[in-house]
């Protein structure tokens, strides 16, 4: 089901004025009109409506605000040039703005004419604010002796990308319907709007390092036409021929967080199924191995690994963000509720952060105990650590009912004791297409 966001409009109210002080009044037929500086208030539009991805997507109303410097090029269709208009406090200014003798079509254009879209910071407050693009133009003709008045909209959209790991590509690049690699907008002379530049060799709208930066990032990208989203060497989102929303922002992982893998057990060939929980998590199956065994057996990797080297017993490493310094749940990336489920009580980790969030990025973990007195679920696992010589390293983990989980490390658990195991995945990275490894 294609769920839409449904959010109420928002404007911001800015004031262009003058910062000349000789000039006592514009409408001064003397004057003609054309002294120096002039009032403009630019009315920032924040559209509402639904998403065009396929398949759908998460996506919102893209907060935006001006800030100190920011600067705003205005013109009309009587000039061949721009004026630029910078913000200081409340107010914009330009001292070389003139009203025209006739009247004319004014445009309005944030942040320039001219946006270069390549190797953008993926900052928030960086170079999403700083290039996500805004046009308008006056309702009528004027001279704009009596002030001009211009509703600005939004002209791009926003993609907020998850780099879904530590080790796999993020290498984002755009490329047109006719094959060409979106390289940043040039302003529409005397239209309230831009036109896409592209390049014919490839430039990246945004790139990160493979080893470490999982995390989320900003990209500002076209709105209103057919653009294709590539990683790499991938293309994973493609839009409908109407192209994004301008105005909203939209979710994407840089890989899948789901998928299915092959296991060898007792000698025969199974599919079992993998969820990454978080942001540069491991990807955990979504069963345990069904014998208990020993921390020595539990160590193994490669093809003596239980279920052969698609798989491996995780590490403290791999579990360490699952809590807090108080030894409870890392509520800021999981949620935890009690569930029975094939006649075992346990509780489901359920994933929270963008690009997570849906019944999917969730798992199962069954407790020790028959029977559950209020919600009451207690387990232990193996992990690979020997942080203690002779002793192998577990993880206890106790659901005291109403969200409350307790995940602590036992490094002196005796290893020929006898835990289950929650295996994970051996790939450190699975790319858009791989998600079902043989």
């Amino acid at each position: 089901m294609k769920n839409t966001l449904l959010l109420a409009l928002a404007a911001v109210a800015t004031i262009f004025t003058s910062c000349s002080s000789d000039i006592n009044n514009d409408n001064d037929d003397l004057n003609n009109g054309q002294g120096k500086g002039m009032t403009l208030i630019a009315n920032v539009e924040q559209d509402d409506t639904r998403a065009t991805f396929d398949p759908s997507a998460t996506f919102g109303t893209w907060k935006f605000e001006y800030t100190d410097n920011d600067q705003v090029s205005v013109g009309n269709n009587l000039i061949t040039d721009y004026y630029t208009f910078t913000k200081n406090g409340e107010k914009f200014s330009c001292a070389d703005a003139k009203a025209t003798s006739t009247a004319a079509n004014w445009y309005a254009y944030y942040p320039s004419t001219n946006i270069d879209l390549t190797n953008q910071d993926g900052k928030a407050d960086g170079s999403a604010a700083k290039l996500y693009a805004l046009a308008g133009a006056t309702t009528t003709a004027t001279t704009g002796a009596k002030g001009l008045t211009i509703n600005m909209k939004a002209k791009t959209a926003v993609l907020r990308i998850v780099k879904v790991d530590n080790y796999g590509p993020c290498d984002i690049f755009l490329k047109t319907k006719d094959g060409k690699y979106v390289s940043g907008l040039k302003a529409k002379k005397d239209q309230a709007g831009f036109e896409v530049e592209t390049s014919d060799t490839k430039v990246s709208v945004f790139q990160k390092e493979s080893n470490g930066n999982a995390g989320i990032y900003y990209v500002i990208v076209p709105a209103g036409v057919k653009i294709e989203v590539w990683n790499n060497d991938r293309c994973f989102k493609t839009t409908k021929e109407a192209g994004l929303t301008a105005g909203k922002y939209y979710t994407l992982t840089s890989g899948p967080t789901t998928g299915t893998a092959t296991a060898t057990i007792n000698g025969e060939t199974k599919e079992i199924g993998w969820v990454q929980l978080h942001i540069g998590g491991p990807r955990f199956a979504t069963e345990n191995v069904a014998e208990k065994m020993t921390w020595a057996e539990a160590a193994k990797t490669g093809d003596d690994y239980v279920w052969g080297k698609n798989w491996r017993t995780p590490s403290l490493d791999d579990v360490k963000s699952m809590n807090n310094e108080s030894n409870w749940l890392n509520t800021e990336i999981l949620d935890v509720a009690y569930k029975y489920k094939n006649d075992k009580h346990g509780f489901t980790l359920i994933s929270k952060q963008p690009g997570y969030k849906n019944t999917a990025n969730e798992t199962f973990i069954s407790g020790n105990q028959e029977k559950s007195q209020n919600e009451y679920v207690e387990t232990t696992l193996w992990l690979t650590d020997e942080l203690t010589a002779g002793y192998g390293t577990s993880l206890g983990i106790i659901y005291y009912g109403e969200g409350y989980l307790n995940v602590h490390y036992n490094s002196q658990d005796h290893n020929y004791s006898l835990h289950p195991v929650r295996p994970v995945l051996s790939k450190e990275t699975v790319l858009w297409g791989e998600q079902d490894i043989k």
